[in-house]
């Protein structure tokens, strides 16, 4: 009567999940919870590119916005400005300089007491823009535009 019993309870004991091994290994385990952390990182990081490409859409949208009311306007003062200074004199001597390129050379009154140097003048921003994008690549690559 014993044996049968004892056979009984090692039959049951054997087949118990509780002894059994797990079929993964603490290695294994470990890969796949840094695997994990890896994954959620890149879609913490994808998230905010989206929220920064969101903002920059935006601001963009805005900026676009305030061009077209400036050309609805008839703002004839759109201007490339090749160099800002504070000091007359400067302004004068790199005037000269860009009328030497072949370009406008004009000096223009600009916020704070600048004196801006013009590398030409125009009626529309698409005109502007893409003389600026000539002017950036042939001689002076920190042009940029001023709307009066």
């Amino acid at each position: 009567m014993k044996a049968p019993v004892f056979l009984t309870m090692m039959l049951l004991a054997t087949s118990c999940s509780l002894f059994q091994k797990p079929s993964m290994s603490q290695k294994e385990i470990d890969t796949l919870v840094a695997e994990n952390q890896a994954l959620r990182k890149q879609l913490e990081a994808a998230n905010e590119l989206e929220d920064q490409l969101a903002l920059s859409r935006m601001q963009l949208d805005e900026a676009m916005l305030k061009l077209s009311a400036c050309e609805e306007a008839g703002s004839t003062g759109i201007h490339i400005i090749v160099g800002a200074f504070k000091i007359p004199e400067n302004a004068n001597a790199f005037a000269n300089e860009v009328k030497a390129r072949g370009m406008d050379g004009r000096i223009l009154s600009g916020p704070y007491q600048f004196k801006l140097v013009t590398a030409g003048s125009f009626e529309s921003v698409q005109s502007a823009f893409s003389s600026l994008m000539e002017i950036r690549e042939n001689s002076i690559d920190k042009a940029w535009i001023y709307i009066e």
